[in-house]
């Protein structure tokens, strides 16, 4: 009888699935960009593009994505007034732990700020299994601050 009890304690304990948690991670990421921007024509531009992120302001406190550091690199061409490109960030958290996020631009407001989408890619630890993403809103104010408005989600396993 007991062996029974034992194997019956020992299969819902690994039958129990890990629950896994999405998150808002909405909110402002700052940081430092340092954009090359390489015309042919007038209606032709590339952008060689880098930042560094020092950190990352939202407005919910469980925020998985609120402690990380890190750079975001890539390119962003404007022909005949059409956004596109692309790039990644590698981010470091609080923990030690990696992420990767990719990012396409596909749009620039009337500001000049790169507008488009992001999404975890992967990463070590909790961000592995990691999933989401979102949408962005990233330029310099006319004083040279850098700011990336983010929206989305990420859920953790």
């Amino acid at each position: 009888m007991k062996l029974i009890q034992v194997a019956v304690i020992v299969l819902v304990g690994f039958g129990t699935p890990a629950v896994a948690e999405t998150f808002d991670v909405s909110g402002t990421g700052q940081g430092t960009a340092a954009n090359t921007p390489m015309s042919v024509r007038d209606d032709l531009v590339v952008v060689h593009a880098t930042t560094q992120y020092s950190g990352f302001e939202g407005g919910n406190p469980d925020n998985p994505m609120e402690s990380f550091k890190g750079d975001c690199f890539g390119s962003i061409l404007v022909n005949a007034g059409t956004v596109s490109g692309g790039g990644n960030c590698h981010y470091t958290d609080q923990d030690g732990e990696m992420a990767v996020i990719g990012w396409t631009a596909d749009g620039m407001s009337s500001e000049g700020r790169t507008q488009g989408t992001w999404e975890i890619v992967g990463g070590s630890g909790k961000w592995e299994s990691a999933t989401g993403g979102g949408r962005f809103d990233a330029g310099s104010d006319d004083q040279g601050v850098y700011t990336n408005n983010v929206t989305g989600e990420v859920t953790l396993p």
